[in-house]
């Protein structure tokens, strides 16, 4: 589960990424509200396949609905079978 922050209406992207960087899987890229909410990872890739167990990142990308703030957050999690 990945919690997300937004302190106004915003274009949101998170993706996940694996140890070497290479994309895995795109969660969401959409307008978002202001407010807090999760977003929950099934653990598989954009293929729809289940990854194996390792080190895993995502990356958080938000842009203000006016342009103005942008902010980019990046987390290490791990997976565990």
């Amino acid at each position: 589960m990945i919690r997300v922050s937004l302190p106004t209406e915003s274009s949101l992207s998170l993706s996940i990424y694996d140890i070497l960087g290479q994309k895995v899987r795109t969660l969401l890229e959409e307008q978002r509200p202001a407010g807090y909410f999760d977003v929950e990872w099934d653990g598989k890739n954009d293929a729809g396949v289940r990854v194996g167990s390792g080190a895993y990142f995502y990356r958080a990308e938000a842009t203000s609905s006016s342009g103005e703030r942008r902010f980019s957050e990046m987390k290490k999690m791990a997976v565990v079978k």
